[in-house]
């Protein structure tokens, strides 16, 4: 499997979201953009169990953990997950475990009711993201759901990947085709896909998915269209 988790390991022990200018050092979030995506497609309640790929220092995980049971968080290295840690236990999240990409398969028990991802598909190579889908297909309950961002950019090359050598951030598109490719490989529905136009340049698709169809929630009641595409 072609894997670019060493790249980021690497880039998280050069203080990767430190030296970011979008993240300004170890913040909080400006507002609450994530937890409203997600209460778009299914509430937060206090019963589900959250599992968010690629947590980064918790910054999101401190939006969602107050609503919810409890999260596991992945990502590369202990040295991130420890800032994630420091991060939560200071704001007063104690429902947050940590677990390593490296063991995630084994760490993350059967239940799972929500797997959610924002900004960190599109830097993974595409065997990485597959086996996500896939191994984390076979955790969600009978009603669990995913709710993964993609990014598609207009010039990009859509049959790219990342490159498991390079020490450097990568973009990857993917199209609406391919994403129902993947969850169709890993036995899954893709129920919705809403595009969001975030420039003139590139686009976020967000897909909805669940163990089938009967376990989606009613497209009339929820307001949602199988492909939504509105500006940002």
């Amino acid at each position: 499997m072609r894997s670019n988790v060493g790249i980021w390991r690497a880039l998280q022990d050069d203080d990767y979201f430190e030296k970011h200018p979008c993240y300004r050092g170890l913040t909080d979030a400006q507002d609450d953009f994530e937890r409203e995506q997600i209460e778009l497609f299914r509430p937060l309640t206090r019963d589900l169990i959250v599992v968010v790929i690629g947590c980064g220092y918790g910054r999101e995980i401190a939006l969602i953990a107050p609503h919810v049971r409890h999260v596991y968080g992945i990502d590369v290295s202990e040295r991130i997950l420890d800032k994630a840690m420091r991060f939560l236990t200071h704001r007063g999240v104690t429902n947050f475990t940590p677990v390593l990409t490296d063991n995630y398969k084994t760490a993350i028990p059967n239940g799972v009711d929500l797997v959610y991802s924002m900004v960190v598909l599109q830097h993974l190579t595409r065997d990485l993201v597959r086996d996500y889908i896939v191994s984390l297909g076979t955790k969600l309950t009978a009603t669990g759901t995913m709710l993964l961002q993609f990014v598609q950019e207009r010039s990009a090359d859509l049959n790219a990947d990342a490159n498991p050598t390079l020490k450097v951030e990568p973009s990857i598109s993917w199209t609406p085709f391919q994403i129902a490719d993947a969850t169709k490989e890993a036995g899954l529905y893709l129920s919705y896909v809403r595009t969001l136009i975030i420039t003139d340049d590139a686009l976020w698709h967000w897909a909805f998915i669940g163990r089938s169809e009967q376990s989606m929630p009613d497209r009339k009641r929820s307001g949602l269209h199988p492909v939504w595409i509105t500006r940002s």
